[in-house]
């Protein structure tokens, strides 16, 4: 494959991640959480079950055993069921560029409990550039005021905070349980039963009169719905796989460093929110934190 398509589609994925967190405050404003989040994975699972007939991996699907399908269902409560909901919930009371830079630094904590828990290889620079990420996440956070960490602790700011913790645990849980198992069969089924999860968590909370939101939601809402299901759900991940694929799972990660950034970008453009000194600085430095941590591990490769 062309190695400049690859390239671009790596942005592309960047773009639609990026795009994810005005959409999702937009989607959060608009519509009660559970039923935002099953719709978002309803529409998603129809190309990803299509993707995975056409790539004829429903074979291998029914060949996993049961502790494979276990895992599946235990990430699946992680990554999907607990992270979209804590994602659209926070972002109820959060502006999505704030919470665009919190979440983001996921990376350090996941890097930082690998180290723990599987005695994973470390330098100077990953600790350097997860201290730097650190700090641009927590200047975002209180807005420059760190002696008033714990005024800045808002509910939003809690619920964005779980959402992170949900995909830390994901992440090093998926090292483990889905071991064997291919990321497009994973993605599909982890997303079937977090959609299920969802479906049945939003019949139980939510009304008959929060599900008829549905049917007033404007032009600009379903667009982000659709983007939410179709772009950073579906397609993003399909240009990261190539990306995985063709260039190795490092290189590809290394685009994920540009979300925060370009997140931060798409708020102030299409929701109008502010974009204060803290925010700019504190984007910064995480990207930064985050490219030197990138560096730090390619490092420990050669």
């Amino acid at each position: 494959m062309n190695p400049l398509r690859i390239h671009l589609q790596l942005i592309g994925m960047a773009i639609l991640w990026g795009a994810s967190w005005p959409w999702g405050r937009m989607v959060a404003q608009a519509m009660p959480t559970f039923v935002a989040s099953s719709l978002r994975f309803f529409f998603a699972i129809i190309p990803l079950i299509i993707w995975l007939y056409a790539a004829n991996r429903f074979r291998y699907a029914k060949q996993l055993s049961a502790n494979q399908w276990i895992g599946l269902f235990v990430t699946a409560f992680f990554g999907v069921f607990a992270y979209s909901t804590f994602f659209i919930w926070g972002l109820k009371y959060l502006p999505a560029g704030q919470a665009a830079v919190i979440v983001a630094t996921n990376p350090v904590f996941t890097t930082l409990l690998a180290i723990f828990l599987f005695k994973e290889k470390w330098n100077r620079w990953v600790i350097l550039g997860m201290i730097i990420a650190m700090s641009g996440s927590l200047l975002a956070l209180t807005k420059g005021n760190f002696l008033q960490m714990m005024d800045s602790f808002g509910f939003g700011q809690i619920l964005l905070i779980a959402a992170l913790i949900c995909w830390v645990v994901y992440t090093l849980l998926a090292r483990k349980v889905l071991a064997g198992i291919d990321s497009l069969t994973a993605t599909t089924l982890s997303s079937i039963f977090g959609f299920l999860l969802l479906f049945m968590s939003a019949l139980c909370v939510e009304s008959t009169d929060d599900w008829l939101t549905v049917l007033n939601l404007s032009q600009g809402e379903w667009i982000s719905l659709l983007g939410l299901a179709f772009g950073a759900t579906v397609l993003a991940y399909a240009w990261y796989f190539d990306g995985v694929k063709y260039l190795g799972a490092g290189n590809a990660a290394a685009y994920i460093i540009l979300v925060p950034i370009l997140g931060i970008l798409f708020s102030a453009v299409w929701l109008n929110e502010q974009v204060d000194f803290s925010l700019i600085i504190g984007g910064i430095l995480a990207v930064s934190g985050l490219g030197i941590m990138h560096w730090g591990r390619r490092r420990l490769i050669k």
